[in-house]
């Protein structure tokens, strides 16, 4: 490649990191008002120096393993065709082809601990996609109901899978035009900002992309073969009288995949309220008609879950695994990274890295009679015409995205008697004045 070339991929590849991180911050700051969602998005590209990068390193590379494609041949011989567009043309890592294996031709919980940016998406969705394909084949997949649930700690992570499963399913809409072919996955993320149908003026509603149910109407309707949520929504769905199409009436019956994002993050006393879910949520698909005789699927996949890769390792992995599931996991099902001996690299492997700043929050500024976001205690100069405005902070309800002002009251000689002014709260904990309040 080109050095033009390859600089041309890296100034691709730094947009969409800057994209990616635009859009967790338009999640994280979801305001009610439209208005304001407008000022937050042009506050969030007029910032400028939101991403330092890319930088390289030099780093060990993975060992490498079959092609995907080959893995379909394998399993589904002449009838691959149908599936093999929505597959990467190139070689899996090692780690990525035992858990395809062990998850879809061995059956097995599996837990995926390797480091970032190796590839655990294709770990835990290419099994989804096969065995979805396989019920394609046997005529089972036409039946409603939902065949996998992936669960992340973060709805910024769930847009970035929703954006993978988008391309995998244009693809195959592609090969479905050229080849005749019937196979067709669907998805949904069902989340706080899920729109109920096309006439919610309260959430947005976002592009629908190739596969995709985007309203909760056509998912209780018709279940998306894979269900995208959280947490907290989880719950919510589980309670709900209007999601129960979602579960009952033999809708369930097909349902086997349970994977687990970012694991880690479910330890302590968040690990002991996401395993009750899990069980609540299975015994939620039995009712529903999934057989007590049909095992789930469970997967986790995790960066930081192993200090090691000892059997020793393995073993507090299993452990963990099998204690916030509910279900076995085998240390043969602990997936770790392998990689290549030093000398067997061709050149240095390259890896590349981008710095996103933290904001400190987000804060409005109010100006006749309409208040506009700024980011970071922007400073607000005399030229911007602001110069009496001063920034309050923002508090957001994470339930409706209804804003308050951060601030505290001050007397103002300048207002007529028994009036005031909403300025920046005290912080410092001496202070006599210290403390918020919420307008």
């Amino acid at each position: 490649m080109s050095k033009a070339k390859h600089s041309e991929n890296i100034k691709g590849w730094v947009k969409i990191v800057r994209r990616r991180y635009e859009s967790y911050l338009k999640t994280l700051f979801y305001f009610k008002k439209q208005g304001l969602r407008t000022s937050f998005l042009t506050a969030l590209q007029g910032e400028g120096e939101l991403l330092k990068g890319p930088f390289t390193e030099d780093a060990e590379g993975f060992l490498t393993g079959e092609r995907p494609r080959k893995l379909a041949d394998e399993y589904f011989g002449d009838e691959s065709s149908g599936l093999a567009p929505a597959l990467i043309n190139h070689e899996l890592y090692k780690h990525q082809e035992r858990a395809i294996r062990a998850t879809y031709k061995e059956q097995q919980n599996i837990v995926v601990a390797t480091g970032t940016a190796s590839g655990k998406t294709e770990s835990f969705l290419y099994p989804i996609l096969f065995s979805l394909y396989r019920q394609h084949l046997d005529g089972k997949l036409k039946e409603r109901g939902v065949r996998a649930l992936i669960l992340y700690p973060m709805n910024a992570l769930a847009n970035d899978q929703r954006e993978r499963l988008g391309k995998i399913c244009e693809h195959i809409e592609r090969m479905k035009k050229a080849e005749n072919c019937s196979f067709v996955p669907t998805f949904g993320q069902y989340i706080g900002q899920t729109p109920e149908d096309k006439n919610d003026t309260y959430r947005n509603k976002p592009e629908r992309l190739p596969g995709e149910l985007i309203f909760r109407k056509e998912m209780r309707k018709n279940p998306p073969h894979i269900l995208l949520t959280n947490y907290s929504m989880l719950e919510y769905l589980l309670i709900r009288p209007d999601d129960s199409p979602l579960f009952d009436n033999g809708l369930s019956r097909y349902w086997q995949f349970i994977v687990l994002d970012e694991a880690h993050q479910y330890r302590g006393a968040k690990g002991m309220e996401m395993g009750m879910l899990i069980r609540r949520l299975k015994q939620r698909l039995r009712d529903g008609g999934r057989h007590e005789s049909d095992p789930f699927r469970c997967i986790a996949t995790s960066a930081t879950l192993a200090a090691g890769q000892s059997e020793k390792d393995k073993n507090a992995v299993a452990k963990f695994a099998k204690e916030l599931f509910g279900e076995k996991f085998s240390r043969s099902g602990i997936i770790f990274g392998e990689h290549k001996p030093h000398s067997e690299k061709d050149g240095a492997a390259r890896r590349y890295h981008a710095f996103v700043r933290a904001l400190e929050g987000a804060f409005l500024v109010h100006k006749d009679g309409e208040d506009s976001v700024v980011l970071n205690r922007k400073e607000i100069k005399e030229e911007d015409g602001l110069e009496n405005a001063r920034p309050l902070e923002i508090a957001l309800c994470k339930e409706c995205g209804q804003h308050y002002y951060v601030g505290r009251y001050e007397k103002d000689n300048r207002c007529r008697e028994g009036y005031g002014r909403l300025v920046e709260a005290i912080r410092d904990p001496s202070h006599e004045d210290f403390g918020v309040d919420y307008y």
